[in-house]
C-alpha cells in the first residue's frame, strides 16, 4: 500500500462505510419502528428490503460494464445520489406503495454503491495492483455495521426514525458524494480502453454453479443475520 494509494483508500473506506451502514444495515435497527409508525407488519419492510438486494445484483452486471466504460468516479457519484434519494422517500413514506418505492431507490443505490462498485473502480484505477487498496477498503468499511447500527439507534432515540433517514440521506450529499466524486480520479481513454480489450469466455459449467450456489447460500446467511441481529441480542436480553 502506498502513499499515492492512501488518499483513496482512505476516501472510498469511509464512503463504503456510509453507504453499508445507511442501507443495508438500516433495517436491523429502523424495521420495527417503521413497522410500528405505518401500521404494518415488520415483514413489509424486510420484503421491500430483500426485493432491493436482488435488484442491486440484478444491476451488478450492467454497472460492471458501465466501470469498465467510464471508471468508477462517476458511478459511486450516482449511488450517493441514488441512496440520498431513497433515503428521503423513506424518511417521507406513509404507505406501502411509498415503501417500496424507496426500498426500489436504495436497492439501485446499493448495486451502483457497494462493494461490487467500489472494487470495481480500484481495479480500472490501479490494474494487478488493486489488491491492497481492495484490503484496506475492507477493513475500514468491515466496521460498517459497528458504526452504522449505534448511530441509527441514537438517531431513532432522539430524533425518530424519519429524521434519522433524513440524516443519513444528508450524509451522503455533504460527505460521500464530494469524497467519491474528487478523490476517484478519471480514467482518460476508458471507453476506447474498454471497446479494444479481448473479453474472456466465462463458461457456466458445474464448478461455476456449486461456486455461485456457495456465495449464494453464504450471503443469505450474512444478509439474514445483518438484518436481524440486533433484535436476536435484544430478544437475548441485551441493551
Amino acid at each position: 500500500m502506498s502513499a499515492r494509494q492512501l488518499p483513496i483508500i482512505l476516501a472510498l473506506g469511509t464512503t463504503q462505510t456510509l453507504a453499508w451502514a445507511s442501507s443495508y444495515y438500516l433495517p436491523a435497527v429502523l424495521a420495527d419502528p417503521i413497522a410500528s409508525d405505518l401500521g404494518i407488519a415488520p415483514n413489509w419492510i424486510f420484503a421491500a428490503f430483500s426485493a432491493s438486494l436482488v435488484l442491486s445484483a440484478l444491476l451488478g452486471p450492467r454497472i460492471g460494464r458501465q466501470i469498465d466504460l467510464v471508471g468508477g468516479r462517476s458511478v459511486l457519484s450516482i449511488s450517493n445520489l441514488t441512496l440520498a434519494a431513497g433515503l428521503v422517500l423513506l424518511g417521507l413514506t406513509q404507505s406501502i406503495p411509498l415503501l417500496l418505492l424507496a426500498w426500489l431507490f436504495l436497492g439501485v443505490g446499493m448495486g451502483y454503491g457497494l462493494y461490487d462498485a467500489a472494487f470495481g473502480a480500484l481495479g480500472r484505477i490501479y490494474g494487478e495492483a488493486a489488491r491492497r487498496p481492495i484490503t484496506g477498503i475492507t477493513l475500514m468499511a468491515g466496521f460498517a455495521s459497528t458504526v452504522g447500527w449505534p448511530l441509527s439507534a441514537w438517531g431513532l432515540e432522539t430524533i425518530g426514525w424519519r429524521d434519522t433517514c433524513f440524516a443519513w440521506a444528508a450524509a451522503h450529499l455533504l460527505i460521500g458524494l464530494p469524497l467519491n466524486w474528487l478523490m476517484l480520479p478519471p480514467i482518460p481513454g476508458a471507453k476506447a480502453a474498454a471497446a479494444n480489450a479481448v473479453k474472456p469466455h466465462i463458461p457456466i459449467d458445474r464448478p461455476m454453479i456449486l461456486l455461485a450456489f456457495a456465495f449464494a447460500t453464504a450471503w443469505t446467511v450474512t444478509g439474514a443475520m445483518a438484518a436481524h441481529f440486533p433484535r436476536i441480542l435484544e430478544a437475548a436480553g441485551a441493551t
